[in-house]
């Protein structure tokens, strides 16, 4: 499954990605903003992608669709007990570009319209503001805070949730 925007591909993730993936995880704003292993070593990564596409998981490559050029990972989680979910890091040189929320708007339109999911919920470690930035720009309308919700660097840490309906979802231009 390979899902296009206006400038990004979302694509499964390679074997040729997992020292890409590696190095950018050695980020401590993403190991501290996400619930990877901290630390992270190539063996994660490897398992990372070997896993990408697991019961009810779906991680994609961001990559510019003219260079292939990688900026991150986005995946959509559907669980079975509780609402689907979106997570997403970005590589510290892309930052800042837009391209999370590009790419927030395709895997949510890809979920809502292809997939009929009816919700997709968004959660980020307090403090995350990037993140938080980036689901209200794509629509998600934020619902509060949890206390001690996320495990991140090993310690349980409050996290604001949010959510998203088919009919809330922003277009990028």
């Amino acid at each position: 499954m390979i899902l296009t925007s206006e400038r990004l591909t979302l694509r499964p993730p390679e074997n040729t990605d997992v020292d890409w993936i590696n190095q950018q995880m050695q980020d401590q704003d993403i190991q501290r903003n996400t619930t990877v292993p901290s630390p992270y070593h190539r063996p994660d990564a490897e398992r990372f992608v070997s896993n990408a596409r697991t019961d009810g998981h779906t991680a994609f490559l961001i990559t510019d669709t003219p260079t292939s050029q990688r900026h991150g990972v986005i995946s959509l989680h559907q669980h079975p007990k509780r609402a689907p979910s979106i997570g997403y890091w970005i590589g510290q040189g892309a930052r800042g570009q837009g391209i999370a929320t590009e790419a927030v708007v395709r895997i949510c339109r890809w979920g809502f319209e292809d997939l009929g999911l009816p919700i997709i919920a968004w959660t980020a470690n307090v403090g995350n503001e990037a993140s938080r930035a980036v689901a209200a720009k794509a629509g998600f309308q934020m619902e509060g805070t949890l206390r001690l919700r996320s495990m991140s660097q090993g310690a349980l840490r409050d996290c604001r949730v949010g959510s998203l309906l088919p009919h809330e979802l922003r277009v990028i231009p």
